[in-house]
């Protein structure tokens, strides 16, 4: 008789999964770029998914001015305190969060945005998540598996238990993250393809959270994320 695996745990990234921001953050990296450089910003291509200083690096060594990636950092925090209003929730997510609620499954938010950010934005769309980290709460954000590793200690899954830990991203460096922290990588196709998410590590992909809630997957683990 086949055995049903059920998810030891569910760790979520944020833009992207929870919430539909890359719009704003990319808006907020052209204004400040602008604003530094004096140059519009055409090329975002790559940048999604990474953390603030490693795209503000990125953007500074592009217009052969790396010591200024602070202060394009800083002010695309500015820009985004001053956009972050219209984002909203991604279908299914208070249904998915509440349900994992209701049912004791550990989980939690991982994302290489700044902490800061989570929370204002989820106070504002009104979920309330108890385990959040971002990229400011680790040493190495993603690609490197620093953030889910963290996330699971706190939720206290066992390392025994990360293969049955399912992680929900919709970029290629977090889903690089999730399998180096050994743990079940989802894809989200918010803005890659189903191609590009399955060669970059994920196991399954679904266009939502919801979709994974529907499917029945935190009862028991879809086929292909099971040995």
């Amino acid at each position: 008789m086949e055995t049903i695996q059920s998810p030891a745990g569910v760790i979520f990234d944020f833009d992207g999964v929870v919430v539909d921001s890359l719009a704003v953050h990319l808006t907020a990296w052209q204004m400040a770029f602008e604003k530094l450089f004096g140059t519009p910003l055409t090329d975002t291509q790559g940048l999604p998914g990474r953390s603030t200083m490693a795209i503000a690096q990125i953007l500074s060594e592009r217009v052969g001015q790396p010591q200024l990636k602070v202060q394009l950092a800083d002010l695309k925090r500015e820009a985004l305190r001053q956009s972050q209003l219209s984002i909203k929730l991604l279908p299914g997510v208070l249904e998915t969060f509440a349900w994992l609620k209701q049912e004791k499954i550990p989980h939690g938010i991982a994302s290489n945005a700044p902490r800061a950010f989570i929370e204002n934005t989820l106070e504002r769309c009104g979920l309330n998540v108890e385990v959040k980290f971002g990229s400011d709460d680790v040493s190495h954000p993603k690609p490197e598996p620093d953030v889910f590793l963290k996330c699971a200690k706190t939720l206290g899954i066992s390392v025994l238990h990360h293969d049955r830990v399912m992680v929900f991203e919709d970029s290629p460096h977090g889903l690089t993250a999730a399998v180096r922290a050994g743990m079940l990588p989802v894809g989200v196709l918010t803005q890659n393809t189903h191609d590009d998410m399955i060669n970059a590590g994920a196991k399954v992909c679904c266009q939502h959270v919801g979709e994974a809630l529907t499917q029945g997957w935190f009862t028991h683990l879809p086929r292909s994320l099971t040995p």
